[in-house]
């Protein structure tokens, strides 16, 4: 499997157009007083976002380096 980097970020429109929804919705219902109510909701404290941003980057390194390893490894004959 190519890495990310190889594929290039902006080759998947529809997927960015998705996940840039996901956002502004989730921003919305955790943010917008009308939404925190209807929804049960609240603002999560900067600090909170700042660690949670962390995670997909995480996520995707591991991936990335995991890719990496599969693509460099070699063979295993018997």
């Amino acid at each position: 499997m190519p890495s990310l980097r190889a594929i290039g970020f902006f080759t998947n429109p529809l997927l960015l157009a998705g996940i840039a929804f996901e956002l502004v919705f989730t921003a919305a219902l955790v943010y917008v007083p009308p939404l925190q109510g209807l929804f049960g909701t609240a603002a999560l404290p900067l600090d909170v976002v700042a660690l949670i941003a962390i995670f997909p980057l995480l996520v995707w390194g591991t991936d990335e380096l995991r890719r990496l390893r599969r693509r460099t490894r070699k063979p295993a004959y018997n």
